[in-house]
């Protein structure tokens, strides 16, 4: 995983991946720099970066201090990631936690539900610009598209959505009607 564009990605509602880590091997951060970690054991840490020659361990290249007075070794660092140039669009991540994926197609169409609620929300994030957001009514079907973009793979999207509704409005319906939404087939 070589250093590339820092990026937070929401597969799922309680799910985010972050990208842009450099390993330790490839590369040192800067002198001072902030960083978010990576530590060999799987945890993650923040720590300032510094290279000071009396505070470096076993001859070392220099240390990672935390702000309560911890310190990593190189040697128990797998990557790092700068924090200042990594952030999180809250409004991408931050669904409401009483909605759940009930339903996903092809890693780009997940499907969301909160129980008795008689709409879904339908995230598309294919293409190469923003998401699209679809609003489908339990039980008629039919589908608001928000920020649509005048995208030309939306009609296309709305057929396939439109063919899984009719394969699986019965379950639909009557998972509306008792409160509780379950997984539906892919």
């Amino acid at each position: 995983m070589k250093s590339n564009k820092e990026m937070a990605i929401s597969n799922h509602f309680d799910e985010i991946t972050l990208t842009g880590f450099t390993f330790i091997a490839d590369r040192l951060p800067n002198d001072f720099e902030e960083c978010l970690i990576v530590e060999k054991d799987g945890h993650l840490s923040a720590a300032c970066w510094y290279t000071g020659i009396s505070r470096t361990c076993d001859g070392e290249p220099g240390i990672f201090y935390q702000s309560r007075g911890g310190e990593l070794q190189v040697r128990d660092v797998l990557a790092w990631l700068p924090i200042e140039r990594c952030s999180i669009d809250i409004n991408k991540v931050s669904w409401n936690p009483e909605y759940h994926r009930i339903a996903s197609f092809v890693d780009c169409l997940m499907v969301y539900a909160k129980d008795a609620d008689p709409f879904l929300v339908i995230e598309y994030t294919g293409g190469d610009r923003e998401d699209v957001v679809f609003k489908m009514d339990i039980n008629t079907g039919k589908i608001c598209v928000i920020d649509e973009d005048d995208r030309d793979e939306i009609d296309c999207i709305k057929g396939f959505l439109i063919d899984w509704y009719d394969n699986n409005k019965e379950k639909l319906v009557a998972n509306y009607r008792s409160g509780s939404y379950t997984v539906l087939p892919e």
